[in-house]
């Protein structure tokens, strides 16, 4: 039996829909099922126990024009038969990929893309969580889901091997204790202001001694030097700090989700990092402005601490363009997220001391 699922893009709803792929392979244990996703989607669902395969799409590269998605849909035509379908993207083009592929029973939210499916669910009605949205799905295709679900990062063999050798490099040796910062994001309100992060990584090395392992796309970089800027002109000693370990593009998606796993905590912004140590299992203290929680918050198998700031006047979740004076993050002090830090449990005890 070959299943195909048309999955949504971006790291933290791939993640969301992790459950639900592991419900699919619990109903057919023998299934071979398939995923649709973009390219940088691979390393991440390719890991995964329940994915036997990976169909790279990418309408805004490979598949950009009309006779490239020609060429998609014949090639899952010849990668078939497929008895099932699911459709988790919002795309009505992709709901047509599945009828066009010959997928014989194809399973959706009916909104817009009835027409292509043999089992429409309703959406539901009210805001959900995107984990539960996704849940929404499967149950109305019959599935029983559980009550609280949380989503997994799944790793592959090797993995600890590599990230264990990128951490000697650094001058990190097998077991020392280190914490996690993720400066980015994808959106600049979302970022936690580099001074804060500064301050932040100098109280956590004056109190606690341990490294700070900063991580990042190869986009960060300049993100990254400001932070090291700063840390200089708070120490005194140019930037060079050694407590700070730069692995800003250095580091593919599983490795870094490994790092987080093995780190005291992560400390981010609303990021696809955020959402991978969660899944993981590490201490994340997730920092939100102008997204909301509710609906795209860490629900992975870790443990999460979520601070949120939300200026006068705005709601959550904000699209506008006319950002408050103030900000969205600066209000969170660095304080705030160093007790915090501290509540999650990512640091023992001083003596006479009960956190």
């Amino acid at each position: 039996m070959k299943i195909l699922v048309v999955m949504k893009n971006w790291l933290g709803d791939l993640l969301f829909q992790m459950p639900a792929l592991d419900l699919i392979k619990q109903k057919y244990p023998s299934a071979e099922i398939f995923c649709v996703a973009p390219e940088r989607c691979r390393e991440i669902l390719e890991a995964n126990p329940a994915v036997s395969g990976f169909i790279a799409f990418d309408e805004k590269s490979t598949h950009r024009f009309w006779f490239h998605r020609i060429g998609f849909v014949f090639h899952l035509r010849k990668l078939g038969p497929w008895q099932e379908g699911y459709l988790f993207h919002r795309s009505r083009s992709r709901a047509a990929f599945l009828w066009l592929a010959g997928v014989k029973k194809r399973i959706g939210f009916g909104r817009g893309r009835k027409f292509f499916l043999t089992e429409s669910v309703k959406e539901p009605a009210e805001k959900l969580h995107q984990l539960d949205y996704f849940m929404e799905l499967m149950k109305g295709a019959g599935y029983q889901v559980p009550v609280s679900p949380k989503y997994r990062f799944y790793f592959r063999e090797g993995d600890e091997v590599q990230a264990l050798k990128i951490l000697r490099q650094e001058g990190l040796a097998e077991g020392a204790r280190y914490v996690c910062f993720h400066l980015g994001a994808n959106w600049e309100p979302k970022r936690w202001p580099v001074s804060h992060f500064a301050k932040l990584a100098v109280k956590i090395f004056g109190k606690w001694g341990v490294p700070i392992v900063v991580t990042g796309s190869a986009g960060d970089r300049a993100i990254f030097e400001n932070f090291r800027a700063e840390i200089g002109r708070l120490t005194g000693n140019g930037g060079l700090d050694p407590a700070v370990v730069d692995l800003v593009g250095k580091t593919a998606l599983r490795i870094s989700a490994w790092i987080y796993k093995n780190a005291m905590c992560l400390v981010t912004g609303d990021s696809g990092p955020m959402h991978m140590a969660s899944g993981a299992g590490a201490r994340v203290v997730a920092l939100f402005g102008p997204t909301d929680p509710h609906l795209t918050g860490p629900r992975g198998i870790g443990k999460d601490k979520v601070l949120q700031y939300v200026p006068s006047g705005y709601s959550i979740p904000f699209f506008g363009k006319e950002l408050p004076e103030e900000g969205w993050l600066s209000k969170i002090t660095p304080e705030a997220v160093f007790e915090t830090v501290e509540q999650l449990g990512a640091f023992p005890p001083q003596p006479g001391q009960n956190l």
